[in-house]
């Protein structure tokens, strides 16, 4: 009989590098229902993301070329079509954050609370879980705007009074923004309000603000290079696409259909390639999460407490 694997606890307390090794581990135990789950719901996202994309960029090369023409009329339409398109891609991308976040989240709560962890899970199994945790990413993101918005109206009349302020707002700004990195974990993982989640953000936040610190920054890199690599085929056809452009007076005709059909595709991979390097940030940052309940709340010992009658 096969003895199945001990599962990778979230609330311990592990020195860096056995966060980033749980991390891994999660990754490389559980990357088939990750991979297949995250295509499931974030491809179809891709699929419209990438016409946003393709028409974000063809908007901005034939405004280009014709700032570098001798065309004096600005055409008031050209711009407010680069506009949709710019907001659209941007709708798009904050649901695709929040529905990735909801889903990373939902799976790592799922395996460590399902007998069996992830095996054999199925998205009908995660459906309301992932909808609870989708509601709320949505309602973080609402808040977290909020807090963008309060906190760059005084740096703005500090800017406004002196740019010498930037020497004390800058280092403040990112002292208060790296705690931030827990609030989705905090709110996602815990029965709890948005505003109890906030204040718990900072409160383990700051406690262990090097942790959050390092874990974004090495994971982020590591992101980028999977990102890279997705993009990179884009970025190449997108500039040849553009050298195109020039060669013929400023006109994008030139490029074909098959040619543009060639830069959809390659902007799909490109979005769904930037998702999935976020993963390995979502999860360094649920395992530093656990690391800061168990430092500063001793999670695994109040549960132990709780069940203590149960035993």
């Amino acid at each position: 009989m096969e003895l199945q694997k001990p599962k990778i606890a979230l609330y311990v307390k592990r020195p860096f590098g056995e966060k980033l090794n749980a991390a891994f581990d999660f990754i490389k135990e559980n990357w088939k229902p990750l991979l297949k789950l995250t295509t499931y719901l974030i491809l179809p996202l891709c699929l419209i993301q990438a016409l946003s994309l393709n028409g974000l960029m063809g908007g901005a090369m034939t405004m280009t070329t014709l700032a570098n023409s001798a065309v004096a009329n600005s055409d008031l339409g050209m711009l407010a079509g680069f506009m949709t398109y710019y907001a659209l891609y941007m709708l798009l991308y904050l649901i695709g954050t929040a529905m990735l976040s909801s889903l990373v989240y939902t799976l790592i709560r799922t395996y460590n609370e399902r007998e069996g962890g992830l095996q054999g899970v199925t998205l009908r199994e995660l459906k309301p879980l992932l909808l609870r945790n989708i509601g709320r990413m949505l309602l973080l993101m609402v808040v977290s705007t909020v807090l963008v918005v309060l906190a760059m109206i005084p740096i703005g009349v500090l800017m406004y009074l002196s740019m010498y302020t930037l020497a004390l707002t800058i280092p403040l700004l990112i002292a208060f923004s790296v705690p931030l990195a827990l609030f989705a974990p905090i709110y996602l993982f815990e029965d709890i309000t948005i505003m109890a989640a906030l204040g718990k953000t900072f409160r383990l936040g700051f406690a262990t603000w090097g942790g959050i610190f390092l874990i974004s920054i090495i994971m982020g890199i590591i992101g980028s290079v999977l990102q890279g690599v997705t993009m990179g085929p884009w970025y190449v056809a997108t500039v040849i696409k553009y050298f195109f452009a020039m060669s013929d007076t400023g006109s994008t005709a030139t490029v074909s259909v098959g040619y543009s059909f060639l830069l959809y595709l390659l902007g799909i991979i490109q979005a769904f390639g930037a998702y999935l390097s976020m993963i390995f940030t979502l999860i360094g940052l649920a395992y530093q999460y656990g690391h800061a309940s168990e430092v500063v709340d001793s999670v695994t010992v109040e549960n132990d407490i709780d069940n203590f009658d149960k035993l």
